[in-house]
């Protein structure tokens, strides 16, 4: 039960995001539909790797 009241949260919750990050929304929200929050770090790690490859190796995009 809890499942199927948390699928859609997440599919909307991984739509959202993947908006935001210039990521393609599709995939993400099929996922999120079928995995809940268990993808969640899968796609951190996606978003991670997507701005390194944008931004380069060699440049630092965080500074405390």
């Amino acid at each position: 039960m809890m499942l199927l009241l948390l699928s859609p949260l997440c599919s909307l919750y991984f739509f959202i995001q993947a908006r935001r990050s210039g990521l393609k929304s599709l995939p993400w929200v099929v996922l999120g539909a079928l995995t809940g929050p268990l993808l969640l770090p899968l796609f951190h790690n996606h978003k991670r790797m997507a701005l390194k490859k944008a931004l380069g190796h060699g440049v630092v995009w965080f500074r405390p």
